[in-house]
């Protein structure tokens, strides 16, 4: 549904029941930003669309989420997302560095690596002069050093996680660092995670770490699927259309959990980027100081409100190089009466 909208952004309307079986009215902008050097970000001349149904590179099963939907109804907190790569400080091949993102209260750093391996540890034993199967057993398994390299994409695909012999998936189903141990004859090496969360590092081959990145993460992975609700009989019964009781809006939140913002961001926070940009090791701003309302009349009186900011998203890719930030509001919109109207409630020096 379209909106009247007396911003540069693009934003549309749509309705759907909440928990209660309200008809509700949601209201979602997007507005495209660029980057500056110590300053606020800057609106960029070339506004993108609003993001209708999830991104990824390919298949979504098998490669990196990387825009989510505009579509969604709620978000009780802000995401703060990136996707890019990290760069190795002073542009010189490393063998290991760290990277972080930092937007008002999200805190994050991560540690990445050059292209490394876990390598198995063989022993002799005695059994061998009878059974040359049982020559050498398994001893314990080494992480060698990461390779050198220039740059690290901050891809799902280099943290840790994939799917286990027993064919049950990490929380992190893209990932790598999985070692089948009882084939060590066979296979010897195994490829290591390259991104760790710099706290955490990964020291055995048995552990078991939270998945490490900055981008966004898909609806059916572990952390947000668990927040989907019930569908069964039961609620086909009693509550279609209606969302499950045990539904929760955190649903929609594409980040990982330690990078939502609750509550929301007020969009005049300072943000850093470090090792995420080449040729900038820090790289310090604001986001823009922006704020926006909606108002509506609907018989009764005009009534409004301010949107809130519920997504930051760097994405740094070649070609693109872009920050966009989401807006999104709720109101009772039951018989789809009155035109809702989008304008600039604040707008401070630089935007």
């Amino acid at each position: 549904m379209s909106v009247e909208n007396h911003t540069p952004f693009p934003a549309l309307a749509f309705r759907q029941y909440n928990m209660v079986g309200e008809l509700m009215g949601v209201v979602v902008a997007r507005g495209t930003f660029k980057l500056t050097k110590d300053g606020p970000l800057q609106l960029a001349d070339e506004q993108y669309p609003l993001v209708m149904s999830d991104t990824y590179e390919g298949d979504p099963h098998e490669t990196p989420h990387l825009a989510c939907t505009d579509l969604a109804p709620f978000k009780p907190g802000t995401d703060v997302t990136f996707v890019g790569a990290s760069f190795a400080p002073g542009g010189k091949a490393q063998s290991s560095w760290t990277c972080g993102l930092k937007v008002g209260s999200v805190d994050k750093r991560l540690r990445v690596h050059g292209p490394r391996l876990w390598r198995a540890r063989t022993r002799k034993t005695w059994r061998g002069l009878i059974d040359r199967d049982k020559e050498d057993a398994l001893d314990g398994w080494e992480l060698t050093p990461g390779d050198p390299v220039a740059y690290v994409p901050i891809d799902w695909r280099l943290a840790f996680g994939g799917r286990r012999d027993e064919g049950e998936l990490e929380a992190n189903p893209l990932g790598m660092g999985l070692v089948g141990q009882t084939r060590f004859k066979q296979q010897p090496e195994w490829p290591a995670p390259r991104i760790e969360l710099e706290d955490q590092p990964i020291q055995s081959v048995t552990d078991r770490p939270q998945p490490a990145g900055f981008a966004p993460i898909s609806p059916f992975w572990k952390d947000r699927a668990e927040l989907a609700g019930t569908y069964d009989e039961d609620w086909v019964e009693k509550r279609h259309p209606l969302l499950p009781e045990d539904f929760d809006y955190a649903f929609w939140q594409a980040a990982p959990r330690d990078q939502i913002a609750e509550p929301w961001l007020e969009g005049n926070e300072p943000f850093e980027l470090t090792n995420l940009l080449p040729g900038f090791e820090n790289l310090r701003g604001s986001l823009p100081g922006l704020a926006l309302q909606v108002s509506i009349e609907q018989g009764a009186g005009s009534q409004s409100g301010l949107m809130v900011l519920d997504g930051v998203h760097f994405y740094m890719r070649p070609g693109v190089g872009r920050v966009f930030l989401t807006w999104r509001c709720n109101f009772l919109w039951p018989e789809r009466e009155g035109l809702p109207r989008l304008e600039m409630a604040h707008v401070v020096e630089g935007v």
